[in-house]
């Protein structure tokens, strides 16, 4: 029933298409009892000669509601709910009217309007109050659950898994119950709670060995449940890196896959389990082959089981030092998790313009029907009726739209300030001043893609020392904007204890790959030190584009170095730092990709070779003038192109005042 509706989030969360898809083979299996509608010999009654099973009539209605539910299909779904639950009601099968009505609340939590589905939630526990009847109070706190974890408020949704669990009544069906405790566990794994998510594992089993006791469950189902349960505890033993005991389970996933028969979807599953128990024992060269066989397989289901292989192949290669590729991988995933998010957009969009079609569609059609048969008097009242409510109609949508409009352009206002504020408060990090020396000339600028962005700058003078860093943070907008900020301000505390480039990224890299940094993110980064006294230079280059320097017999090369990764990503590694011995009189221009990447209207980059022989030509005056240069030669090869990243520039020369003094 929910594959379709919970494929998403579901797999975000892992647990590959679970939840209400239970649910609904418990509310499809209910049989006998009170619930069942059947007289006191095992049949209903319905005129003569007839017996009627209300309990699979009400599960044939659920089965409708269902599909309505699994296609989208909103509006007939809302309209065909009261009366399913005045059937149920009728013929007193309480949990199928239960299950109705969250099926009712589902809908609206998975369109967004959370407001309604906490109403459905609590409607249904005034109704299950009233009744004295558990289960509905189960399925009330079980659907404010669902919600609150749609809203990413995980103390809220595990406080009312664990009230649904509690209020669950013992005689009454498991499904819904076995639902309950997968999410519950995972969202135990995702706050991070493995006690807790031990003690509800040991409770589940428990449960699940009475299930099993039960004859009256199919065999398939028991499966099920279990596969879901192994699933859980792989990822208990996982997060607790017991390694071996994460392997057998897995293998009982396996187990209780064959009792169900595999698709596409379990073997995904089960090789992305087996890479990742490979990369956990850094057995990397098991991890790249099972990683292979998995690739095309992932590719041809979705994006979010290709975006995961993405990320474990990204691991593998950085735990072989393959930091290129890596790189590689992570940046092919971030730009699929973008083109998902675009397409989500779209889709709903297209989906709205689709329901306003289909409503003129229906308005048209009403409109000849009335035209065809009535007769020719009313057919001129029925016009002129039409054309006034037509107008009605029309001035109260105007309104309506006007009112709308309002409210858009004044959130927008509030929004256009505070990103206005953020943008003020990010560019206040970076200096807009430089040091007056005798011995230096520097000059740096930065403008971000949008109001806000991900590229930094920045310098600490020490005496005659001078510190300098540029920048650049994986992603655009507000995300990368407070990874900057964090990136800035521990460069700048760094540099003050007087540490070495080299020591600086490591520091920097350490606080930044903690287990906070869920996203993933992380910035590429030059820092230099240079001695104004000698001009001797330091520096440590993280993963960022080479500077150009100049005083070369070519007037401008690549500044050669060793490759370190980006900082953020893997935690413990050391980086190694380098020597110029002197950069005296030698300019020295580094930048971030959005200047050798920019693009025209036709989408081709300004280029490496371009920067360099615009460097090579230009006759050195100040490093503001280089600077500016450039900025002027971006703008004219984009020819009104829109930004397609941020550009940060910064030009450093460290004078000669001996040579200077004998040429005057």
């Amino acid at each position: 029933m929910m594959k379709t509706r919970l494929t998403n989030r579901i797999l975000t969360t892992g647990l590959a298409l679970c939840g209400l898809l239970l649910m609904l083979t418990g509310a499809c299996s209910r049989q006998g009892g009170k619930n069942s509608g059947l007289s006191d010999d095992g049949r209903g009654r319905a005129g003569q000669g007839k017996t009627v099973n209300w309990a699979d009539s009400a599960k044939k209605r659920y089965m409708e509601l269902a599909y309505y539910y699994n296609n989208n299909i909103h509006d007939t779904l809302v309209m065909m709910v009261p009366g399913v639950l005045d059937f149920c009601k009728s013929h007193e099968l309480w949990a199928d009217y239960y299950d109705t009505w969250m099926l009712l609340g589902e809908e609206y939590n998975f369109r967004g309007e959370h407001s309604k589905a906490i109403s459905v939630a609590q409607q249904i526990h005034t109704d299950a109050v009233q009744r004295g009847d558990k289960y509905g109070l189960t399925v009330a706190e079980f659907l404010k659950a669902m919600v609150y974890d749609g809203q990413m408020n995980h103390q809220e949704a595990t406080r009312s898994f664990e009230r649904a669990l509690a209020s669950y009544p013992p005689a009454a069906d498991p499904f819904l119950k076995n639902t309950i405790y997968v999410y519950y566990v995972n969202e135990l794994k995702n706050m991070g709670d493995l006690q807790k998510m031990r003690l509800t594992l040991d409770q589940w089993y428990d449960d699940l060995s009475k299930c099993r006791a039960d004859t009256t469950i199919p065999h398939k189902q028991i499966s099920n449940w279990l596969y879901y349960y192994h699933h859980s505890c792989y990822s208990y033993y996982l997060k607790n890196k017991e390694v071996d005991k994460a392997a057998m389970h897995v293998d009982s996933v396996v187990k209780h896959i064959e009792v169900m028969g595999w698709s596409k979807v379990t073997r995904n599953e089960v090789m992305g389990y087996r890479t990742q128990l490979a990369l956990e024992r850094k057995d990397y060269a098991e991890a790249l082959r099972l990683s292979d066989e998995q690739l095309p397989l992932a590719k041809e289901l979705d994006i979010n089981a290709y975006a995961e292989v993405l990320k474990q192949r990204a691991l593998i290669m950085s735990g072989t030092g393959r930091w290129k590729e890596a790189f590689g991988y992570l940046d092919q995933r971030y730009k699929l998790v973008d083109s998902l998010n675009q397409d989500e957009t779209r889709q709903q969009l297209n989906e709205l313009n689709k329901r306003f079609e289909l409503d003129e569609l229906k308005m048209q059609a009403e409109r000849e029907h009335m035209q065809s048969e009535q007769r020719q008097l009313y057919m001129l009242i029925a016009i002129a009726a039409l054309v006034v409510i037509a107008i009605i109609t029309y001035i109260f949508l105007q309104l309506r739209a006007a009112r709308r409009l309002a409210e858009v352009k004044a959130r927008q206002g509030r929004m256009e300030s505070e990103l206005h504020i953020a943008r003020n408060i990010q560019m206040s990090m970076v200096p807009s001043t430089f040091p007056h020396s005798e011995w230096l000339d520097m000059y740096a600028s930065m403008v971000p893609a949008r109001e806000v962005g991900g590229d930094l700058y920045g310098y600490v003078m020490s005496g005659s020392m001078l510190y300098f860093c540029v920048g650049d943070v994986s992603g655009k907008g507000m995300p990368a904007s407070l990874f900057m900020a964090q990136a800035t301000r521990l460069f700048q505390t760094l540099a003050r204890q007087g540490m070495q480039p080299a020591e600086i990224c490591t520091r920097i890299n350490d606080a930044l790959s903690g287990d906070d940094n869920e996203n993933g993110m992380f910035v590429t980064l030059f820092v230099g030190l240079v001695d104004l006294e000698t001009g001797h230079l330091w520096f440590c280059n993280a993963g960022h584009n080479p500077p150009v320097i100049g005083g070369t017999a070519s007037h401008g090369d690549f500044l050669k170095m060793e490759s370190n990764a980006p900082l953020g990503l893997w935690s413990g590694l050391e980086f190694v730092g380098e020597e110029v011995d002197s950069i005296k009189g030698r300019p020295l221009f580094i930048y971030t990709d959005g200047l050798n990447e920019a693009e025209n209207r036709q989408q081709e980059q300004f280029g490496e070779q371009r920067l360099l022989s615009i460097l090579r030509s230009m006759q050195f005056e100040t490093s503001q003038q280089v600077i500016e240069t450039l900025t002027d030669e971006v703008e004219r090869h984009r020819n009104g192109a829109e930004p397609n990243d941020d550009l940060t520039m910064m030009c450093i020369r460290v004078i000669d005042l001996h040579r200077c003094l004998s040429r005057g």
